[in-house]
């Protein structure tokens, strides 16, 4: 038990470390005030196309 604990542990807290500085990324992206257009990657990922 005292190993399953210590992996979750783990994951959440590298969950959070990660988390906190992609939320704030966000926020901060999000509330410029100029247009950034269907260029920002951000906004706009591009995402591949599955060909059929």
């Amino acid at each position: 038990m005292n190993t399953l604990l210590y992996v979750v542990s783990a994951l959440t807290v590298m969950f959070t470390v990660l988390a906190i500085p992609v939320a704030l990324a966000f926020a901060v992206h999000s509330r410029t005030e100029y247009d950034h257009g269907p260029d920002c990657w951000f906004c706009h990922p591009r995402l591949p196309r599955i060909r059929r």
